[in-house]
């Protein structure tokens, strides 16, 4: 793993001095971040340190933070000088915030996506990544039976509850409503600011398709489907059982 380590907040405590800059002078280390810092080093992860010392005063302070991190004794691999950025599996810093929690501060922006839901596949963990992309709240409205209405639809395999918990395990997935019929979904509508639908519905042959909701119409490039999904497992169990 690629770690990259923020300095002044992060592995050392930095005083401002009486004009209310940071002291780099009179820094000093925090004994739990370089244990632990060279505990992963010697593990064999790699380590960088990146710094903002001079960002604002144009002052190259590279030489000062190298002999500060030797002296302090951390074990490292590079370190990177301001204005530069490093590639890092996991960045660490006391004025960071991951991105999924600042989106989680932001205004809502709910959008829902409907269907039964019945055998996930790769193709609909694609449908909600994308989906998440256009807003921070996803909503899945999950069809309890569409072969109730429609006759050419399959009947799910999964009861409602078992659909529910799958889903509910997806990081792209904030909430679950479900519904028995179509007009209870297009009630729903009203509460929510955009509408995902795969791009194979775009030619109208869809629910609620005069409701005004914003439609996100998400690619489907893709040969994933249930159906075929269903299909494959009898031919399977057919061909075993023969």
């Amino acid at each position: 793993m690629r770690y990259c380590f923020d300095i002044d907040g992060t592995i050392c405590y930095t005083p401002d001095d009486s004009s209310g800059k940071p002291d780099y002078f009179k820094s000093q280390p925090i004994p739990f971040m370089k244990h632990h810092i060279n505990l992963l080093y010697n593990q064999g992860n790699y380590i960088i340190f990146l710094t903002a010392r001079g960002m604002a005063s144009g002052i190259d302070w590279t030489d000062h933070t190298r002999s500060q991190l030797n002296e302090w004794g951390f074990k490292y691999h590079e370190l990177f000088k301001m204005f530069s950025k490093p590639t890092a599996d996991i960045f660490i810093d006391d004025k960071g915030i991951n991105v999924e929690e600042w989106k989680s501060t932001c205004p809502l922006s709910k959008g829902i996506i409907a269907g039964a839901f019945d055998i996930l596949h790769p193709g609909y963990i694609r449908l909600f990544k994308e989906a998440k992309c256009h807003c921070n709240h996803l909503t899945v409205a999950l069809h309890e039976d569409p072969s109730l209405e429609r006759n050419c639809k399959l009947k799910p395999i999964h009861t409602l509850q078992e659909r529910k918990e799958i889903l509910n395990s997806i990081q792209y997935v904030d909430d679950i409503i479900t519904y028995k019929y179509e007009s209870t979904f297009l009630s729903y509508l009203d509460k929510f600011d955009m509408r995902f639908l795969g791009s194979d519905y775009s030619d109208g042959s869809y629910t609620g398709k005069d409701h005004p909701i914003p439609i996100k119409w998400i690619s489907r490039d893709h040969s994933y489907s249930t159906t075929h999904t269903k299909n494959l497992i009898f031919d399977s169990i057919l061909e075993s059982n023969n």
